[in-house]
């Protein structure tokens, strides 16, 4: 008897031990957080433009909009501009449409002289999971205003999640969040005008601060855990008409701006703003990507860089599109700009080639000439 007893305790330890193996498989097969490849210096030195009188403390502004009302003035560069064009060429010398292209270059070498230039610059175009950055911008100001009244460290997964790797199912939950809304079957009267405000309020979070036209409330898809592979639903009727549906859409002069504003530290607060700009933070070193599937590297704007830079940046790629939104900043601060390129059209999907090859060039030219005086 004593035995069978001995025997049966250890069967249950056994199956504890087992059970337990199960349940922490996802924790331990997560990725960790990538560290800044920078810890010294994350950010550009403050920008001479905008002044202070345009900048708006978010915890002392009640309303749900972006701090920042007044778009950075940077200087036309025809510099800048013959690296753009030269980079359109890279493109359409592979056989991709010039039309479907949109690039923004903005050179901060010089804290005293940022620059710019761009093609289709401010053309709207769909930015896939690019309009994940925005979400987050909005989530930490959300926060910050004491609209999101949970702690900021239980939505931390999600964060890292959207952003690192960007999980639609992440950034479905962040965005209900943040509209205090949530997707289901499909509504009418007024029930329905109501939920269609609170989820375009992440339209006029930025488009008050004038980030003019731009629209980011529909969600990214599929989302496993809703078991939708599209919109359907109220999601569906925020979309309206299929045969012209409202799409998200964005300039990447204005993907560029958000950017420009993290690493200025001005998005949202220095504190929310060094927050973001640890979760874009990548890792080039090939060791830390080329075995992982849902990595954001290869085919992008990252995979041609040196990898002893720092590196931050979101993608965005659906079977019709590929897009990036990058800060690029080498060791010795020789270059230090920022590259964005949004391409609309499925010759951009099948093609890995162009945006490596066109991020090599702008990396090669700016960083050959040091910061622009």
């Amino acid at each position: 008897m004593s035995r069978l007893k001995y025997r049966n305790i250890l069967c249950l330890i056994a199956g504890a031990i087992a059970f337990f193996w199960l349940l922490t498989i996802p924790f331990r097969t997560r990725r960790a957080p990538e560290p800044p490849v920078i810890l010294s210096q994350e950010a550009i030195s403050p920008p001479t433009i905008p002044t202070s009188q345009n900048v708006v403390d978010s915890k002392s502004d009640p309303t749900f909009t972006y701090n920042i009302k007044t778009p950075p003035n940077p200087v036309y560069s025809q510099e800048l501009q013959g690296i753009v064009d030269e980079a359109v060429n890279i493109a359409t010398s592979q056989g991709l449409p010039a039309d479907k292209l949109s690039i923004s270059l903005f050179d901060v070498s010089n804290p005293k002289n940022h620059t710019f230039a761009g093609y289709q610059n401010q053309t709207l175009r769909f930015p896939a999971s690019v309009a994940k950055l925005f979400w987050m911008a909005a989530f930490y100001s959300a926060i910050e205003k004491g609209m999101i009244t949970e702690r900021e460290s239980a939505f931390k997964n999600d964060l890292e999640q959207m952003i690192r790797i960007s999980n639609n199912d992440a950034a479905s939950r962040i965005l209900d969040k943040i509209t205090d809304t949530k997707s289901g079957g499909r509504l009418g009267g007024e029930e329905l005008q109501t939920w269609l405000q609170k989820r375009r309020q992440i339209n006029t979070f930025f488009q008050s601060a004038g980030y003019n036209d731009i629209r980011i409330s529909t969600k990214n898809y599929p989302i496993y855990y809703l078991r939708q592979e599209g919109p359907v639903g109220r999601d569906l009727q925020l979309r309206g008409d299929d045969s012209v549906p409202i799409r998200n859409q964005v300039t990447t002069d204005q993907a560029g701006r958000l950017i420009y504003e993290i690493y200025t530290r001005q998005a949202v607060s220095s504190l929310a703003s060094r927050k973001m700009a640890y979760l874009l933070t990548r890792d080039l070193d090939p060791k830390a990507w080329k075995n992982d599937p849902s990595n954001s590297i290869k085919g992008f704007l990252g995979e041609s860089l040196p990898t002893n830079i720092y590196f931050g940046s979101k993608v965005g790629y659906t079977s019709r599109s590929r897009s990036e939104a990058a800060f690029v900043r080498t060791l010795d601060d020789r270059a230090i700009y920022i590259l964005v390129v949004f391409a609309d059209d499925v010759a951009y999907t099948k093609d890995e080639t162009a945006f490596p090859a066109i991020s090599r060039y702008v990396f090669d030219r700016l960083n050959a000439r040091g910061p622009s005086n």
